[in-house]
């Protein structure tokens, strides 16, 4: 049994449930963190990507992560649009 594909959906789901809940509750301009997170892992699953294309790594983690990366890129980036709209 493949345990591990599961458990990383998993945190990758309740970290994104922290960072909306972290978002809708601050006042401060919090999206300079979340694009950092989503910069962050998007270019480590890139990497992965690119290890997994030279080992016998499997594809799906560096998905995930190239994933979430761009998912926490265009959170972060919509929340500052918000944000300076609403000066």
């Amino acid at each position: 049994m493949d345990w591990l594909p599961w458990v990383v959906r998993a945190i990758i789901i309740v970290v994104g449930i922290i960072m909306a809940i972290m978002v809708g509750k601050r006042k401060k301009e919090y999206y300079f963190g979340i694009i950092v997170i989503g910069i962050t892992a998007f270019i480590m699953g890139v990497i992965l990507l690119i290890v997994s294309f030279i080992t016998d790594l499997s594809l799906f983690y560096g998905l995930y992560l190239t994933a979430v990366g761009a998912i926490g890129l265009i959170v972060g980036l919509v929340i500052r649009n918000i944000r300076k709209k609403n000066r």
